[in-house]
């Protein structure tokens, strides 16, 4: 069965959205070089609230969820993103995947 973590947060009203945003790339590549058991690294900015923000990661086992929170671009990535983002509203729980159709996803690369 799949793992999958969602996280959600919310930027301070002063953040930096675009150095999340490139954080956040970089992470992506990290997972496309080094962590094949990402099945799906999905980012989305609420419309109505900009500062609202998800992360949903899909990983194939709970070993690819551990190397990726062991590995130094977690580690950069938290510390790029964590100044922006106001921590009381931050989650972060890991669930297991009871149904999912991926059909007709595309890719979103970030420019």
């Amino acid at each position: 069965m799949s793992i999958t973590v969602v996280n959600d947060y919310d930027f301070k009203p002063d953040g930096d959205v675009s150095e999340a945003k490139s954080a956040a790339a970089e992470l992506v590549e990290y997972f496309k070089a080094a962590v094949p058991g990402v099945q799906l690294s999905l980012w989305l900015e609420d419309r109505d609230n900009p500062l609202h923000h998800y992360h949903v990661t899909v990983f194939d086992s709970v070993a690819a969820l551990e190397q990726i929170r062991e590995s130094e671009a977690i580690k950069r990535f938290v510390d790029r993103l964590f100044p922006h983002i106001a921590h009381s509203t931050y989650i972060s729980p890991v669930t297991d995947v009871w149904l999912a159709d991926g059909s007709g996803v595309k890719p979103v690369a970030y420019p």
